[in-house]
């Protein structure tokens, strides 16, 4: 079974965000075609997309982040799982410059909501950028500790380059310091950290509390550095690498087709593909 850990449905708040409004926001750059469902704004041939890609499960995700990307409210994210209750689960988003109690609060409201699994934030690309140690973000990772749930941290240099914020804010050294402060709490790095990933696979090396879901950073052989994420998870990584596609900057079919061109070891790419994902959202 294929778990997707990163899809933006072209449905609601999504159609107005960059990765739907222009053709050549990612695919043309990457060599993979324009999703058909994201050019005609239709969730029933997203869902058929998945099924020929063999995906059974997309992860969507709640926003708050500095414009462009903007904010995607949760309680669309939980009309979708409404409605799609068996192909999709979700990740509440959470404004890392609320005060700590809104935020937590905001956690609690949407973790008691049907189908959600984890949080999610983007400290980099917040409207007041903050470092991953930050102690302003330590009520939210002990809250998330403590409800037992994985954060993702969205990271990219692209992600950054978007929302005008300084290039150092997409290192993921200051990961160091947090994950060793809160061990019992599963990180998990959405994009990667790319294209800082030598530091990203060196930190969840000493680090068992960290995932990377690099997302469409791994999807093509032809993406630089992708290489050393697969290295990982062939040597130390394999119980905590993820697939994702970050649809539609990637099309389903076609990233599962690549994907399966990496050269894993034997039962890595199960894991890799969906085991994993089950698992860390417990699932299973």
């Amino acid at each position: 079974m294929i778990v997707d850990m990163r899809v933006r449905p072209p449905t609601g708040p999504w159609i107005g965000k960059p990765q739907f409004l222009t053709d050549n926001y990612y695919p043309a750059r990457a060599g993979f075609p324009r999703p058909a469902s994201a050019q005609r704004q239709s969730m029933p041939m997203l869902l058929s997309e998945m099924d020929a890609a063999g995906v059974h499960w997309g992860v969507i995700a709640g926003r708050q982040a500095a414009e462009p990307l903007g904010i995607v409210p949760n309680d669309a994210v939980a009309a979708v799982l409404a409605a799609y209750p068996d192909r999709f689960v979700a990740f509440a988003g959470i404004a890392v410059n609320d005060p700590p109690e809104q935020a937590i609060s905001e956690v609690d409201r949407c973790l008691a909501l049907p189908g959600f699994k984890g949080v999610v934030i983007e400290p980099a690309a917040a409207s007041t950028p903050l470092a991953l140690d930050d102690r302003r973000l330590y009520p939210l990772y002990e809250h998330c500790a403590e409800r037992e749930v994985p954060l993702t941290i969205t990271l990219s240099l692209e992600l950054v380059k978007l929302v005008s914020h300084s290039w150092t804010l997409a290192s993921p050294m200051p990961l160091y310091q947090a994950a060793r402060d809160f061990p019992a709490l599963q990180f998990v790095i959405a994009h990667g950290a790319w294209p800082f990933v030598q530091e990203m696979v060196g930190l969840a090396f000493v680090l068992p509390n960290v995932w990377l879901s690099p997302d469409l950073y791994m999807v093509g052989t032809d993406m630089p550095f992708a290489l050393e994420y697969v290295k990982a998870a062939n040597l130390y990584l394999s119980d905590r690498t993820l697939f994702g596609t970050g649809y539609p900057s990637r099309p389903h079919v076609e990233s599962v087709r690549a994907f399966a061109q990496w050269p894993f070891a034997p039962g890595v790419a199960d894991k890799v593909l969906g085991r994993n994902a089950l698992r860390l959202m417990r699932m299973e």
